[in-house]
């Protein structure tokens, strides 16, 4: 390992990952570290929603032109995570029946294409809506793997040379000289030139390690995932954002979302969120009672401040240089979207490169991250779609996880990973445990695959009950009194946490 780089990225997300890919590109020395698995953050806790730009049109028009930028190019450059699902905006009764006369002119004017369909096409598109909705309109939001495009960016980071590095926290950082010194895991010293700050919720505290600080606030998100596709296209209310007026289709899922409300980073779910989500959500698809919600999980977002927070914070971005905070060489990148973050990773690499006194063209809205071809590939993204589809040499077809399609096989291509420490990094590569069972008959064959134990076992399990607890209700309620009697087999209690 080099223990002097030009570039140290602090942050594994997709926006630290681009960054690190785009630098990489660009001929930079580049190293990358995570303090826990890639995607692990906020990255990994939104709702897996490609913005059209729709959503923002109105109150937020900066947003709302970036994601319509950059969710074409996105559609292009990413193609191998992001289903095309399309989207719908639906009034509901009661709603403000004037809005579409504010909205389709904000859609046109940030370059976001939306047309006006009649509420019958509607209804035969998406029959589970609210037969009484008063008005509908297209746009072209699409669903889109978080973990996968960020897996696909750190592959794609290491074959133009950065080291990239997951299981890695920053335990000190100071400048010494012209350049930074930052203690990696507690054991490496690492020398750089210039450092970027892309922590995303936890962004401000690592500034703050070198005396710099960031404008940003912290907002809580929550989501539900049902079982079964609910809807084939992205549906959000015809509306100014609120709590629960988006449905995702996402793989073999739903998912409702999302709440706003202060929270720090790491706080759970809780019943009361779900039941407000449902609530709201009823007024466009009555079926959402009835529907099977099988886990609920929380993400915060990093958002700029500016005097303002939720829901009337802008969900912009800034890439700021701490040079004015007398830390020349820190840059951070703050506030944005999933679906911003390959233009936020230009920017920030636009200033590091000016640090750097090089120049170099951006490439990565040009090339693709995982090109679709039937090519070998070592990439990881392409490899376990192709293990999936039974066309891996000497790779076990045999069945570990009914919910996603994963084989056995699979598991044990990706547990030999270095990058892969335990079962959670495990299910982020596959997708196992993710599906209605919440890894009820396939964390065996998972902890069978990476070789762990009873307690690690446990461990994993305990970390998925905190999303199943808050959905103990109908159905999911019937369903985990059986595997409760499952894991009692193994004399697992899998609603405890083991640390």
């Amino acid at each position: 390992m080099r223990s002097r780089v030009e570039v140290l990225i602090i942050g594994g997300g997709a926006t630290g990952t681009g960054i690190a890919r785009d630098l990489a590109m660009r001929g930079a020395e580049v190293m990358l570290v995570e303090a826990d698995d890639f995607a692990a953050g906020a990255t990994g806790a939104n709702h897996g929603m490609l913005h059209s730009g729709a959503r923002y049109a109105v109150n937020d028009p900066v947003s709302a032109r970036e994601c319509a930028v950059e969710g074409k190019v996105l559609k292009h450059i990413a193609r191998f995570c992001i289903e095309d699902t399309g989207g719908l905006f639906v009034s509901a009764r009661g709603d403000d029946e004037e809005y579409v006369d504010r909205f389709l002119p904000a859609c046109w004017e940030a370059g976001i294409k939306a047309r006006e369909i009649d509420v019958a096409e509607a209804l035969g598109a998406e029959p589970g809506l609210d037969p009484g909705i008063k008005a509908a309109v297209e746009v072209s939001d699409a669903s889109i793997d978080p973990f996968f495009l960020t897996l696909g960016n750190v592959g794609s980071a290491r074959a133009h040379g950065a080291i990239v590095m997951n299981h890695a926290p920053v335990r000190s950082i100071r400048r010494s000289g012209r350049r930074f010194e930052a203690m990696i895991g507690g054991k490496e010293m690492i020398t750089a030139d210039v450092v970027v700050n892309a922590a995303g919720s936890w962004a401000g505290e690592t500034a703050a390690m070198l005396g710099a600080s960031i404008p940003m606030c912290v907002d809580k998100g929550t989501m539900v995932v049902f079982n079964g596709r609910l809807v084939g296209r992205l549906v959000n209310r015809l509306r100014p954002p609120s709590d629960g007026d988006i449905l995702v289709p996402h793989r073999t899922a739903t998912i409702l979302g999302t709440t706003s409300s202060a929270g720090a980073p790491g706080a759970p779910a809780t019943s009361a969120e779900v039941e407000r989500l449902i609530d709201e959500a009823v007024a466009i698809y009555p079926g959402i009672r009835t529907a099977r919600a099988v886990r609920a999980y929380a993400g915060t977002r990093p958002l700029l401040g500016g005097g303002k927070a939720g829901r009337k914070a802008t969900r912009t971005f800034q890439v700021i240089d701490h040079a004015p905070d007398g830390v020349d060489g820190l840059i951070s990148v703050a506030g944005g979207k999933l679906t911003t973050f390959r233009l936020m990773a230009e920017k920030a690499s636009n200033a590091v490169m000016e640090k750097l006194g090089r120049t170099a063209r951006c490439r990565t809205a040009d090339e693709e991250i995982a090109p679709f071809d039937d090519e070998p590939s070592d990439l990881f993204d392409l490899e376990a779609m192709r293990y999936r589809r039974g066309r891996g040499e000497g790779v076990s077809p045999a069945p570990a996880c009914g919910c996603e399609a994963v084989s056995r096989g699979e598991l044990e291509l990706q547990a030999s990973s270095p990058d892969v420490m335990d079962m959670g990094d495990l299910m982020r590569r596959t997708r196992a445990g993710m599906g209605y069972c919440q890894a009820g008959l396939c964390a065996v064959s998972m902890a069978s695959a990476m070789g762990v134990g009873v307690k690690e076992l446990r461990h994993y399990l305990g970390e998925r009950w905190k999303g199943v607890e808050p959905v103990l209700f109908g159905e999911q309620l019937r369903q985990e009194a059986f595997k409760a009697h499952l894991m009692n087999v193994y004399g697992i209690d899998h609603t405890e946490a083991v640390e």
